[in-house]
């Protein structure tokens, strides 16, 4: 039962990055044809050309609610959540890694199956 449920959240998970492939992508081709520089778009440039109001509005919400050390006064440390973590992954090209982690999504599930596929036969 539990294995089937992360199935399908894999599945999911998936199904999303590779829509968001095909968006960074036809983005990419969108800036290139436009006489833009051919190079691949940033997560967070391509984030923030979908909906930038969301990006801020993360950022706000990881830096003051999620990040521990905004949360614990008596930890005084620097925020660590948004600025170094999150901001490094939104430096990545958008393409390249959305097509890796959909590659990868669909290797564990494909794994998946034929695992259970052996089982079935065995």
């Amino acid at each position: 039962m539990i294995s089937n449920f992360f199935k399908i959240i894999i599945y999911i998970f998936f199904v999303i990055f590779s829509l968001l492939t095909i968006f960074a992508c036809s983005f990419d081709v969108h800036l290139l044809i436009e006489g833009f520089s051919p190079e691949f778009t940033s997560i967070g440039q391509f984030w923030y050309e979908l909906s930038p109001n969301s990006l801020q509005i993360s950022e706000v919400i990881v830096s003051r609610y999620i990040d521990p050390c905004s949360l614990f006064v008596s930890l005084e440390c620097d925020p660590l959540l948004w600025h170094p973590f999150v901001s490094s992954i939104l430096i990545f090209p958008a393409t390249p890694v959305f097509v890796f982690l959909s590659l990868l999504l669909f290797w564990f599930y494909k794994m998946y199956n034929e695992k259970k596929a052996k089982l079935y036969f065995k």
